[in-house]
């Protein structure tokens, strides 16, 4: 039988900074917090069709006990996030007893199983979401890291030059040179430097000139996820504040509730040298469509790293991705 909807609860309006990492403020800006948090309640909580928990969970988990995951997802597809493709995906880990951030990014293009209600079928990963939603999205990324996601966090991608421009920019060491149309005509230089909004978006979205492809796009938007973090954790200023609430409350969904986003304060400094990954593959053509084929091996090694990052056991044999069809490897070019 069919879980009903959990019904929204006020959510902790928790700064869930470029696709999701919480922060939370403490001192003075307290007050202030709740009251902008209350104020943008109804547009940012989102709960999930299967309920408060993962069917990967026999319980519901504890923040204050338990490991837990989040999915962060940039959906291209308008301020609403009801439709669209993820541009960016990556699940962030909490370990509770080492208070270690564990970051692994997926690339958009990666050659996965699809899981629907209808079944599953191969596919890109980042078409999960225009099959349907962020739940469809999350059971697609549980089969593929056989681990189970807890919480999840959308932000409509544009919504991260919003959050840049209310943090007064980000400083970047910007690793290729960045020009032409397809990145709204910003220029940039290699080097460390302060970029606005628009430019770090351009930065983080740009794909198709960087000669590592995804894996190297990966790399820019944990750069720029990194710089976001650098930022918001300093900010002492409540006009700063007001501006980063209005950008999260305009962008941002969530199923993060009050009761849950505030037992996360602990996490708050790990969030500026959390371990980033990203997952190994190489190119794949079929019929003439291009895919990113991950590499088992790195795959079952960070199906290794997040499950002990979770508490939970490490075996050999995974509930993830079936083989590839034996004709894959005739199609395979590197």
């Amino acid at each position: 039988m069919e879980q009903p909807p959990r019904k929204t609860r006020t959510p902790w309006k928790v700064i869930l900074i470029a696709l999701g990492i919480v922060l939370v403020l403490g001192g003075a800006a307290f007050g202030y917090f709740v009251f902008k948090a209350n104020e943008t309640a109804e547009n940012t909580n989102d709960a999930l069709d299967r309920g408060d928990k993962s069917e990967r969970r026999d319980d519901s988990i504890d923040l204050t006990k338990d490991h837990f995951s989040v999915l962060l997802a940039g959906v291209d597809g308008g301020a609403l996030l009801e439709e669209g493709r993820t541009d960016s995906l990556m699940v962030a880990t909490f370990n509770k007893e080492s208070r270690q951030v564990t970051l692994v990014s997926i690339p958009r293009d990666a050659y996965v199983d699809i899981v629907t209600t209808d079944g599953e079928f191969k596919d890109k990963i980042n078409h999960a979401y225009a099959y349907g939603g962020i739940d469809t999205t999350i059971a697609t990324v549980e089969k593929l890291f056989d681990i189970p996601i807890d919480y999840y966090a959308t932000i409509n991608f544009d919504g991260i030059e919003d959050l840049v421009d209310a943090v007064g920019g980000v400083e970047v060491d910007v690793l290729i040179p960045i020009s032409g149309r397809a990145t709204g005509n910003v220029e940039l230089e290699p080097g460390v430097q302060t970029l606005n909004g628009k430019e770090a978006l351009a930065y983080a979205r740009m794909r198709k000139d960087d000669p590592e492809g995804d894996v190297g796009r990966a790399k820019r938007q944990q750069q720029v996820l990194e710089a976001i973090i650098n930022e918001a954790t300093t900010i002492n200023s409540f006009a700063k504040l007001n501006r980063i609430m209005n950008a999260v409350g305009n962008n941002i969904r969530t199923n993060m509730t009050l009761a849950e986003a505030s037992q996360l304060q602990p996490y708050t400094k790990s969030l500026r040298s959390f371990n980033q990954e990203t997952l190994k593959g190489g190119d794949l053509t079929i019929g003439g469509v291009y895919y990113y084929e991950i590499d088992e091996a790195d795959l079952e090694d960070k199906q290794a790293l997040l499950k002990t990052e979770l508490g939970l056991p490490v075996t050999a044999e995974t509930d993830t991705q079936e083989e590839s069809d034996d004709n894959l490897s005739e199609t395979t070019t590197y």
